[in-house]
């Protein structure tokens, strides 16, 4: 399975209440993109992991995704939307935005 694949069936397991499922297969997701090298697919897969882990409330969890998904910068903008997202996550982890 490639990165958007296990992202699809990690959506796929959390819409049938199986979340412990879902963060396995972004866990995979995960490793994926590292073997395969692609920085941006590993932002994805990342912010994926950080946003079911902070939608879930499990804050100190989701801190280390979702902060190196902020220390992502790509010229291209291919990423933006993930970093912009964390960063408003990490404001209301921290209390500076209400959640």
């Amino acid at each position: 399975m490639n990165v958007q694949e296990y992202i699809q069936r990690s959506r796929d397991l959390l819409a049938r209440g199986q979340p412990e499922l879902a963060e396995s297969a972004l866990s995979d997701a995960i490793d994926a993109a590292v073997a395969a090298e692609d920085i941006v697919l590993l932002t994805q897969a990342r912010f994926a992991l950080g946003e079911m882990l902070f939608q879930q409330g499990r804050d100190d969890e989701a801190l280390p995704y979702l902060q190196a998904v902020v220390r992502t910068e790509r010229v291209d903008g291919s990423v933006d939307n993930e970093v912009k997202s964390s960063a408003r996550m990490l404001r209301q982890i921290r209390g500076v935005e209400p959640r």
